[in-house]
């Protein structure tokens, strides 16, 4: 049994856990108040249910009791408005609009703006499940439930604390090695034109940054021990080494592609693939307990140095240096790798650690709900606003036809269906429409296999499974958590008359009627990624110009070296944020896509700017002793203000240093050595000001042209 649980992962774990929450919740309210009760106070733990994703324990209940009162309070107002058709499609109307107005909190708050929504469908289905009660009374139990459930919650948190920091950091590794293996393809020059765009790069990065911030917000929110010591010291050491995965794109396109270039490519590409391998070992032992990876940087050096010098290049190439230097960035990767091993092998460190939780909170995920977060989104020009007006309209729409359709007995399965599938954007409704129709089917297939049994709590059992399913499946695999919703759907009726004929064929017509219309309102107050251009870019240039002032500095302190570590997050999110509306608007009708060229050459020089700033600040941290102090305490306060003036649009003063002749920036210069790295520095700072300049061009070009300008 033990090992399992020891096979689970946080999806899976969470999901388990919420079924049994549920269970639980019925079981005791119903003993204690009687099967009516009970099975009002099941609604409300779903509803509650909801927000109860994999969290330290002190982020539960702010999240589940929230959802839990919204569940009471709808279901009050939907049995005073049931008698009156035209009042309860108001209301729906209303739950609808302010439930989604909610996502002005971000994307923690995408489980609450559906648990009212849920709600609704929950008390419209209440008297055809569960017999008579007062409106008044039903909300209390439901409310009740809810309540129950979060403190189901909040214990359950702090039971699995340790093995979801665990499973956590072991995801961050995971992550880190696909990231690895990856850059080793593109080295090797192992992928094909497409994969080896930058828009491909950076969805691996995004991934490993999910992972990490996933990391951050379990291992970071700890109570201070020597574990969780040790844990903080291994997501520090993998932000590290993902700095340096970044730097190492850096440069190497001026290997080339003739045999010397290839067979060096591939020597590097192979040590990134051992280096992959302990990471994947280090996860193993993270997550299992299994063996730490044995490993040995003198070898690695060793085996390296020896596949670089097998390559036959020509007499005096000029590549020799810049295969030197890429040698050298791989050597810190190796040190990165062997210290997370070491660490996690040693007992533990002097406990008067830096990392103190007031300097880790500001790199944890913000939480909360503060009022003020809504003033932005109170505009027709929001894209929160606008989808919350779409849904109100379509989902008040469903309901009415869904009433007005022959088989209306359930016609707020009509009203969720469209809610489960009209999302923010074209992309994701796209997905969940296919998903949600491929699911329902599936889930209308097992249902006629268990019409057949008669036995109730075989029922109840396999409703419950649906429950825990739908939760942890719902943001991977939706078209599980479709069959498994399907499940919840139709098991009910089954449940309080077993062998009766269930409504497949009702279910299936308003599946599909749903997800139609709500592709169809996708294109009503359309959000389309063009629309959110300028926003990201004035956020990209700002993160990208905070972070210029805070890594173009000499020596920096502890304070100047924690404002980095946040800068440099901020600057990786606003990078994923452009990406992620690149990625959406494949799907956006054409006459209002970004255009393809324009915006893989921001996303270019934003990654290059991000790998350049990486790279000085290693420089500076790593080899100060091959730098000339002099010349770079000059040329870096120059330099990070041209940066950030750049960034900022305006004009640079100033002579930039690093327009010496001896930084030129085009191929590796010929007589840049390995004693005196102070040339190699003043390159770096060149091309910076360059990146920067040619991101803002680029960013420029992606902005919506003025009517009269257009051609």
């Amino acid at each position: 049994m033990k090992s399992f649980f020891k096979r689970l992962e946080a999806a899976h774990l969470n999901g388990l856990s919420v079924a049994l929450g549920v269970s639980v919740t019925h079981a005791l309210v119903g003993a204690l108040f009687g099967e009516t009760a009970g099975l009002a106070a099941v609604g409300g733990a779903v509803c509650a249910s909801l927000p109860d994703v994999p969290n330290p324990p002190q982020r539960v209940l702010p999240r589940v009791l929230p959802a839990a009162a919204a569940a009471g309070l709808v279901t009050l107002l939907v049995g005073l408005a049931d008698p009156s058709l035209p009042l309860t499609v108001a209301l729906v109307a209303l739950v609808a609009f302010l439930s989604l107005m909610t996502l002005a909190w971000g994307l923690r708050a995408g489980p609450l703006s559906f648990a009212p929504v849920l709600a609704m469908v929950f008390a419209m289905a209440w008297d055809r499940t569960a017999g008579s009660a007062s409106p008044l009374e039903h909300a209390l139990w439901v409310t009740a439930g809810g309540c129950v459930y979060a403190g189901w919650a909040r214990a359950s948190a702090v039971v699995l604390r340790h093995r979801l920091r665990e499973l956590a950091l072991a995801n961050a590794l995971r992550a880190a090695e696909r990231r690895v293996r990856s850059r080793a393809q593109r080295i090797a020059g192992a992928v094909g034109p497409e994969e080896a765009r930058i828009r491909a790069s950076i969805a691996d990065d995004v991934v490993l940054a999910d992972a990490l911030q996933a990391a951050r917000d379990q291992v970071f929110a700890a109570r201070r021990s020597p574990r969780s010591r040790r844990q903080t010291d291994l997501v520090l050491g993998l932000v590290e080494l993902r700095d340096l995965l970044l730097a190492s794109r850096l440069d190497t396109e001026l290997l080339g592609q003739d045999f010397p270039g290839r067979q060096w490519r591939s020597a590097l590409a192979d040590t990134l693939r051992q280096l992959a391998g302990a990471l994947r070992a280090l996860a193993d032992a993270v997550e299992s307990g299994a063996p730490l990876p044995e490993v040995s940087v003198d070898g690695w050096r060793a085996q390296l140095a020896a596949r670089l010098a097998e390559v036959e290049a020509p007499p005096g190439d000029s590549r020799a240096h810049l295969v030197s230097a890429l040698q050298s960035r791989l050597g810190h990767m190796m040190d990165d790798v062997a210290a997370m091993v070491a660490r996690q092998a040693s007992p533990d460190d002097d406990p008067d650690t830096p990392w103190t939780p007031e300097r880790l909170a500001p790199f944890v995920s913000p939480e909360g709900w503060p009022l003020a977060a809504l003033k932005p989104h109170l505009t027709l020009q929001s894209s929160v606003m606008r989808h919350a007006l779409r849904s109100a309209l379509a989902l008040s729409l469903a309901y009415a036809l869904g009433a007005a359709l022959p088989w209306a007995a359930h016609p707020f399965w009509l009203m969720l269906s469209v809610a489960v599938v009209l999302r923010g954007n074209l992309e994701q409704t796209l997905a969940r429409r296919n998903e949600r129709i491929i699911g329902t089917v599936q889930g209308c297939l097992l249902v006629l296999l268990l019409a057949h049994v008669h036995s109730v709590p075989v029922l109840s059992l396999c409703f419950i499974a649906a429950v825990g399913t739908a939760h942890a499946y719902v943001n991977r695999r939706y078209r599980v958590a479709a069959t498994a919703a399907t499940l919840m759907a139709l098991l009910q009726p089954l449940m309080l008359a077993p062998g009766s004929d269930p409504a497949i064929a009702e279910r299936l017509a308003d599946t599909v009627i749903g997800a139609g219309l709500a592709w169809l309102f996708s294109f009503v107050l359309p959000s389309w990624e063009r629309a959110a251009v300028p926003r990201l870019a004035r956020q990209l240039r700002g993160a990208l110009a905070r972070h210029a002032a805070n890594m173009l500095r000499w020596l920096p302190d502890a304070e100047e070296q924690i404002a980095q570590r946040l800068s440099r997050q901020q600057a990786y999110a606003a990078l994923a944020a452009l990406a992620a509306a690149a990625q959406r608007t494949r799907v956006e009708p054409e006459r209002v896509r970004l255009p393809e060229a324009e915006i893989e050459s921001a996303l270019s020089h934003g990654y290059r700017l991000m790998a350049l700033l990486g790279a000085v600040q290693h420089q500076v941290q790593r080899r100060t002793t091959r730098l000339d102090a002099a010349r770079a305490e000059t040329a870096l306060p120059l330099a990070r203000k041209a940066c950030v003036d750049i960034l900022k649009g305006e004009p640079a003063t100033g002579t930039d240093p690093a327009e010496i002749p001896d930084a030129d920036a085009g191929a590796w210069p010929q007589h840049l050595g390995q004693d005196d790295l102070t040339p190699w520095l003043l390159r770096r700072l060149r091309l910076c000001r360059i990146e920067a300049r040619e991101l803002v061009a680029a960013l420029d070009q992606l902005q919506p042209q003025p009517a009269g300008e257009q051609k």
